[in-house]
C-alpha cells in the first residue's frame, strides 16, 4: 500500500500540471503571435513603398490677386513660404498677414500653374514647387536615364556651366520634386543638378524585394548617378539628401571607391540612425518597447540589412568632406539628436550646422533666403 501511495500521488499530481502547462504554452504561443504580427504592421510602415499623396483637407475660404484665406490651423499659420496644392494647381504661400479664431490670411506669391478659387480643395505642400524643374522653377531641363544594376532610373538634369555637379536624392516615399527647392539654388550658381530616382520609386525598376532598405541598397543607386556624373562631363559632385535621402547619400559617400570625386555633402533632416528614429516614431505611437525590438528585427530579415550599419556615427571617420546639415530641433519625423551627436564627431572646422524649428525638411520653409545664404557659404568655401 505503501508503495502504490508513493507512485499515485506525483501522477495525480502531473495531471494537475498538465492542463496549466498546456494553457501557458498557450499564452506564450499566443503572445509571441501577437508580437510578431504587431512587429509585421510597424515593419511595414517603414518598408512598405506608398506612393500617395495627402487628401485635400482644406478649403480655400478667399482668394484675390495678392492674397489667400484659408482655415486656421497649426499648418496654414506656420511662418515661412509654403506651397499650396490642388488638383491640377500649385501656388507659392508667403507669410501670414492676417488671421482671426477661424482663418489664416497668406500672402500670394504667384500661381505655378492651375486655377485658385474660392472654395477650391487644396492642402499646405512643403516641397513648394510641382510638379518639375520647368513648371516649378521655370528651368529647362532634360529627362535622362541612369544606368544602375537593376536597369535605367530616370532623372532630372538641369543644365549649369560649371564641372561640379549637384545629385540630390529625395525621401521616403517620395519624389526628385521634393528636392526642387534646393534646385533652384544651385541651378542659379551655375551648377548643373542632376535630380535622381532609385528603387522603387514611380517609373523607376522596383527592389527585388519590392521594399525600401532605408540607404542600404538605394545607396548602390547613387553610386551609380556619381558614376553617370562623372562620364558626362563633371569632374566632380557635391550630394545633397533630404530625410531618407540624407541616409542614402550617407552610405553611398562610404560605398564609393575614390570618394575624392565627391567635393561636398549636404543634408537637410537626414536619418542618421534608424533605431533611435525608428524608436522615436514607436514611442510617439505609444507602441511597447518590445513591439519595437520585433519590428527592428521583422526590417532587418525582410530587408536584408542591419540597423547598426545604417547608424553614421559608427563609420564618423570615414567621412573626409566638408558636410552642411540642416538640423530642424522639431523635427516629429526623424531623430534630429542623432544628427547633432554625427556633427559633433566630425572636424569642427570641415562641418556647418544650421539649426532650424519648423519640423521635417522645412528648413528652406521657414527662412528660404536663410537657407540660401546658408547654402551659398557652404558652396564657397568649397
Amino acid at each position: 500500500m505503501k508503495t502504490i501511495t508513493e507512485t499515485e500521488a506525483p501522477a495525480r499530481k502531473r495531471r494537475w500540471l498538465r492542463p496549466l502547462i498546456i494553457t501557458l504554452s498557450v499564452l506564450l504561443v499566443l503572445a509571441l503571435g501577437g508580437l510578431g504580427a504587431a512587429g509585421w504592421y510597424f515593419s511595414g510602415q517603414v518598408l512598405n513603398v506608398v506612393h500617395e499623396d495627402d487628401k485635400y483637407s482644406l478649403t480655400v475660404a478667399a482668394v484675390d490677386d495678392t492674397t489667400v484665406t484659408l482655415p486656421r490651423s497649426a499648418t496654414t499659420e506656420k511662418p515661412g513660404t509654403w506651397g499650396l496644392q490642388w488638383e491640377d494647381g500649385q501656388a507659392v504661400l508667403g507669410e501670414v498677414v492676417a488671421s482671426d479664431d477661424e482663418t489664416v490670411t497668406r500672402t500670394l506669391d504667384t500661381v505655378l500653374f492651375g486655377d485658385l478659387t474660392e472654395g477650391t480643395e487644396a492642402r499646405i505642400d512643403k516641397w513648394t514647387f510641382r510638379d518639375d524643374p520647368e513648371s516649378g522653377l521655370g528651368l529647362d531641363y532634360e529627362n535622362v536615364d541612369v544606368p544602375t544594376d537593376l536597369g535605367d532610373m530616370p532623372a532630372w538634369l538641369v543644365p549649369g556651366e560649371s564641372d561640379t555637379w549637384v545629385i540630390t536624392v529625395h525621401g521616403h516615399n517620395a519624389s526628385p520634386a521634393e528636392t526642387l527647392r534646393g534646385v533652384g539654388i544651385y541651378s542659379d550658381l551655375g551648377y548643373p543638378v542632376l535630380a535622381v530616382t532609385y528603387r522603387n520609386d514611380e517609373g523607376a525598376p522596383a527592389a527585388p524585394t519590392g521594399l525600401h532598405s532605408l540607404g542600404e541598397y538605394e545607396s548602390d543607386d547613387v553610386v551609380a548617378a556619381v558614376d553617370y556624373a562623372l562620364a558626362n562631363g563633371a569632374k566632380d559632385v557635391i550630394l545633397h539628401g533630404w530625410s531618407m535621402g540624407g541616409a542614402i547619400v550617407a552610405t553611398a559617400y562610404r560605398e564609393l571607391d575614390d570618394t575624392s570625386a565627391v567635393k561636398g555633402l549636404v543634408f537637410d533632416s537626414p536619418v542618421m540612425d534608424w533605431n533611435s528614429t525608428l524608436d522615436m516614431q514607436a514611442a510617439d505611437r505609444d507602441v511597447v518597447a518590445p513591439i519595437t525590438w520585433a519590428a527592428k528585427r521583422i526590417i532587418e530579415f525582410r530587408a536584408d540589412l542591419d540597423l547598426d550599419d545604417l547608424d553614421q556615427r559608427n563609420f564618423t571617420d570615414e567621412f573626409d568632406v566638408p558636410m552642411l546639415l540642416f538640423v530642424d530641433t522639431d523635427d516629429e519625423t526623424v531623430d534630429h539628436t542623432a544628427t547633432l551627436d554625427f556633427a559633433d564627431a566630425l572636424d569642427p572646422d570641415r562641418t556647418t550646422v544650421v539649426k532650424t524649428a519648423s519640423g521635417h525638411t522645412a528648413s528652406w520653409n521657414e527662412d528660404p533666403a536663410a537657407y540660401t545664404e546658408a547654402l551659398e557659404s557652404y558652396l564657397g568655401t568649397l
